[in-house]
């Protein structure tokens, strides 16, 4: 694993630079959690939001990779795309999974220190799980488009391919509502609460599985 925690490490050096622009979007995030009416939402936005920003500070090393050509260079080590690749998938992950744990402890302190009182920690668990799964549908979107079209353009792509997702999923809620389809959604707040963080965790799995299969299919297959 001597591979994992070298790349990982370069990577993070990369991101060194990014110092004072995280502790800009940090503030902001937190700034825009304040916006919201009740105390509650302020601890849901300012979870969600760090979730999303730690998430997303991951995929700038992409455009250094890019820049330098680095994949050339670390390809006359001996080191193999599929390693280079868990790299990258540990990096993005990690990145959001800390995330995740920065905004849960900010949302409980925030909270505690507007109500005096404590407030629900397992509310906002679920909350920083419905982020990261929210962020790794991004991400598990966008990992490919770069590897197949590079970072500028896979960015594009990626937003095409959300849109497209979206608006497929409002089309089925558009087309169930004319259709009058009543879904049994009676007993799904039950199963919700009780399943609900094996849920989350259990689709964010399945969605970078996903990502990852594909990822390795295109780079494998790509000339440096």
């Amino acid at each position: 694993m001597k591979f994992l925690s070298g790349l990982i490490t370069k990577d993070l050096l990369q991101l060194k630079s990014y110092k004072k622009t995280l502790i800009i979007y940090i503030l902001i995030f937190v700034l825009t959690g304040f916006a919201q009416e009740t105390t509650k939402g302020v601890g849901v936005m300012i979870a969600v939001m760090l979730t999303l920003g730690f998430g997303m500070f991951g995929m700038a090393t992409f455009n250094y990779d890019e820049q330098a050509k680095t994949d050339r260079y670390i390809l006359t080590f001996p080191l193999n795309k599929k390693e280079i690749l868990v790299s990258k998938y540990v990096l993005i992950i990690g990145s959001t999974i800390i995330g995740a744990i920065v905004g849960i402890i900010a949302s409980f302190l925030i909270v505690f220190i507007i109500d005096k009182q404590i407030p629900s920690l397992y509310d906002y668990i679920n909350v920083a799980l419905g982020g990261i799964l929210g962020v790794g549908l991004i991400e598990a979107i966008q990992m490919p488009c770069v590897y197949k079209w590079g970072a500028e353009k896979g960015r594009i792509q990626m937003f095409i391919v959300a849109a497209i997702i979206i608006l497929l999923i409002g089309g089925i809620f558009f087309v169930g509502q004319k259709a009058n389809i009543n879904l049994p959604v009676n007993n799904m707040p039950n199963i919700l609460i009780n399943f609900l963080p094996a849920i989350l965790i259990l689709a964010t799995l399945i969605i970078y599985y996903i990502s990852y299969r594909v990822s390795y299919r295109i780079y494998k297959n790509k000339e440096e």
